[in-house]
């Protein structure tokens, strides 16, 4: 489905403890390179899980290094 996130999508998420934006891409594997306008994320890790199978308009509660967050998914790319 368009309106489901799977590995491949990229996708915009806001912290809703914030507002702020950021752009995210789930893929099979890291690719190590440097892109400032996307972040990679790997099915495997902790926000990669919270966004496999999430739709657009869905809150993502995930536990991360530096503590939880809560992401809204606003719009896949």
């Amino acid at each position: 489905p368009d309106d489901m996130v799977f590995v491949g999508s990229t996708v915009k998420l806001k912290d809703t403890s914030t507002g702020d934006e950021e752009v995210y891409k789930l893929v099979g594997e890291v690719s190590g390179s440097f892109n400032p306008e996307l972040i990679e994320v790997t099915p495997n890790s902790s926000l990669g899980m919270g966004l496999m199978k999430a739709k657009v308009g869905e809150t993502v509660s995930v536990d991360l290094p530096r503590g939880s967050k809560t992401y809204e998914i606003t719009e896949i790319l």
